[in-house]
């Protein structure tokens, strides 16, 4: 026999199943859409170098919040939520060498910077047609 418990009717006992209520997924969908709202606002202004900062942290939250309550993530067991944590660091591991290589590299050739001239028949070929 397998090592799972079973109860009386031979169902698997595989744990507590939290079941949320529709106001809790309510108060989430309003916070999501606050936040979407935020996301195209701030997205009208100009910030410098922290536009992608910004937007990244909204959508942070947005994907946490879709994360812990429409994925049950937050009734989870602890290894669950370790397993999904770890991928997120995996993922930040990725964005911070990509980042950190892209921003360490040196442009030793003048033709890195200069975009190369294109002929006007290249860029508007049907004007010529007409002409």
């Amino acid at each position: 026999m397998s090592d799972h418990a079973h109860d009386s009717h031979g169902a698997l006992k595989m744990g507590h199943h939290h079941v949320s209520t529709a106001g809790q997924f309510m108060k989430v969908l309003v916070a999501l859409l606050i936040l979407t709202i935020l996301t195209v606002v701030v997205s009208r202004f100009h910030f410098g170098s922290a536009n992608m900062l910004i937007a990244m942290a909204i959508a942070c939250v947005k994907a946490s919040l879709v994360i812990l309550f429409f994925m049950h993530v937050k009734y989870d067991t602890a290894i669950n939520r370790i397993m999904f944590l770890s991928s997120f660091l995996f993922l930040s591991l990725l964005f911070i060498f990509t980042l950190a290589d892209r921003a360490t590299r040196k442009l030793d050739n003048q033709a890195h910077t200069i975009r190369t001239p294109v002929d006007k028949a290249w860029v508007h070929p049907a004007t010529e047609r007409n002409q």
